[in-house]
């Protein structure tokens, strides 16, 4: 039995391909042509702090660039915990650095194939991270073995494109001052500046990709959580970018939203964290802002945001999304004409990615924060979830997580599966192996790690084989190929794990948690339950508080 390919080094070797308009640019080779990686590619730039991107200049310059290198990524400040291990070491590659105006840059993994079968799909990803952390060029996303399977264990060659965007304040921080300065910049709206450098990808995609190959008529996007949420958007404004998407553990708002005088706040206690006198006016404030040096507005993040995981949300600027589509109902998301295919699902433990939001909290402060935010709802929620005031601390923990993942994913993934036709359902159950706080749990983001390969060697034989075939349905969902039976053919959902791979009905996989979760909508109680998961993992209130 062969080893992993994720344990492989590969042999490696230049290449050179010549972009129409662009120029000639350099690539790795791996394994005499196995899969050839082109890195680093600029598809943006930024025109400045809190200005909205616009298109890279042609050609390169020179008429060259050097694709054998990570590009820059976005400033972020540290994370104190990841569930995973770290992949093997790229001794081929650079180590990428921090550069927030040089960060737009993308990376395309192209498999070997057959040129004469005409052009390859192409699938591009929007990776995690709460629109604060990492990027495109980590190793968990590197997009080399995920292209190589496609060739190699599924005789469908793909394309797969990792990018970097702006995230954290960069990418995300509104306000009323910011919509003034934009205006004062011929630019529009505020915030926001992450999915906006999404879009300028997505068309250089459209723009290029037949250089490498691809067919920009058979596009797939897929996300997972802050990804998920940006493919959400994607589908929501509606340009014909993509024909297939994917979301990955993420919904629209998943993040929250918040408008720009909620954003003001938010941006005025980033101002006096970084020692900027309120007493400007609005163009001076963001000009201040804007010339704060990068470590100190990085660093300035962690006691604004004040949880551990900070998140950042989206702007209702009304220029990315009309406030309907942000704020929409679950029952009325749909989907533009030009998208063939969606696929949807999530993991069993979401939430787990907040839990220090809310792990210290007693059952009577869980209680109290209920009856506020859902009134008399509230006994029916706690009854349904188990949130008890003599709750042993285990059992609030696991019961509030249950809750707030049902809250921020579940519930809303599945009325979202019912609104849309040819959408694709599934669970992720697989639990973690590694040996960490959350072992044991299918948490979120470990479904990253069987579907790009870069871990295969850390995980037990019968995941190992559950990662096959989620990578192989991704694939196919990618091509055209039915992945499993689609969700309105019999309300059927594929479940990833524990030990396998199989189709149920809701019945079959949890009818309680469904029988719940219809009770809820009958009686009104979805949203005050996101809103409450939301203020519980979030704690926008806090956020948002002003001194009286």
């Amino acid at each position: 039995m062969l080893p992993p390919r994720s344990l492989e080094i590969p042999s490696t070797a230049t290449t050179k391909l010549k972009v129409p308009g662009l120029g000639v640019i350099s690539g790795l080779s791996y394994n005499d042509g196995e899969c050839i990686q082109y890195l680093g590619i600029p598809y943006a730039r930024i025109p400045g702090r809190f200005r909205r991107s616009v298109p890279s200049k042609k050609p390169w310059p020179s008429n060259a660039w050097d694709g054998t290198k990570l590009g820059p990524y976005c400033p972020q400040p540290p994370r104190d915990f990841y569930p995973v291990p770290d992949p093997p070491e790229r001794t081929w590659l650079n180590t990428p650095q921090f550069g927030e105006l040089d960060c737009l840059n993308l990376n395309i993994s192209v498999p070997r194939h057959d040129t004469s079968k005409g052009p390859l799909p192409v699938m591009v990803f929007f990776h995690g991270g709460a629109f604060t952390y990492s990027t495109g060029a980590s190793p968990i996303y590197d997009g080399r073995l995920m292209a190589t399977s496609s060739a190699l264990d599924n005789d469908i060659p793909t394309i797969i494109i990792t990018l970097n965007y702006r995230i954290g304040v960069y990418g995300f921080l509104g306000g009323t001052d910011l919509q003034k300065y934009a205006a004062a910049q011929s630019d529009s709206g505020c915030g926001n500046y992450g999915l906006w450098d999404q879009v300028i990808a997505l068309r250089w995609v459209q723009e290029h990709i037949r250089a490498f190959g691809g067919d920009p008529g058979r596009v797939c996007i897929f996300g997972q959580s802050a990804g998920a949420l940006s493919v959400a958007c994607h589908l929501a404004r509606g340009e014909p970018l993509f024909e297939s998407a994917s979301i990955m553990s993420g919904r629209l708002g998943l993040c929250g939203v918040l408008t720009p005088e909620e954003y003001q706040i938010v941006f005025e206690k980033m101002l006096v964290e970084c020692g900027v006198s309120l007493d400007k006016d609005p163009i001076e404030r963001v000009e201040a802002l804007a010339a704060v040096p990068e470590a100190q507005l990085t660093k300035a993040m962690v006691p604004v945001f004040g949880i551990p995981v900070i998140t950042m949300a989206l702007c209702d600027d009304g220029v990315l999304l009309p406030s309907e589509f942000l704020r929409a109902n679950y029952k009325s998301f749909h989907v533009p004409k030009f998208v063939k295919r969606v696929m949807i699902g999530d993991a069993v433990n979401e939430c787990i990615i907040w839990n220090k939001s809310w792990n210290h909290l007693s059952a009577s402060q869980v209680l109290a924060s209920m009856e506020a935010i859902m009134g008399d709802g509230a006994k029916v929620v706690a009854e349904m979830y188990g949130i008890k005031k003599d709750a042993p601390h285990e059992a609030l923990f696991s019961n509030m997580e249950r809750m707030t993942t049902d809250g921020l994913y579940r519930i809303s993934n599945y009325f979202t599966e019912l609104a849309i036709k040819d959408c694709y359902a599934y669970h992720f159950n697989v639990p973690s192996p590694y040996d960490n706080a959350w072992k044991g749990l299918a948490h979120h983001s470990f479904d990253n790690v069987l579907i790009f390969e870069v871990l295969e060697h850390t995980l037990p034989d019968e995941q190992q084989e559950i990662s096959k075939q989620m990578r192989s349905a991704w694939i196919k969902f990618a091509n055209g190929i039915d992945p499993w039976e689609r969700f309105d053919a019999q309300g059927r959902m594929c479940v990833f794990g524990p030990q396998n791979v199989r189709m149920q009905s809701k019945e079959e996989y949890d009818a309680k948690a469904y029988g719940n979760w219809e009770r809820l909508d009958r009686e009104g109680l979805i949203m005050p339950l996101t809103e409450l998961s939301d203020e519980l993992c979030l704690q926008r209130r806090a956020l948002l508080a002003t001194k009286s």
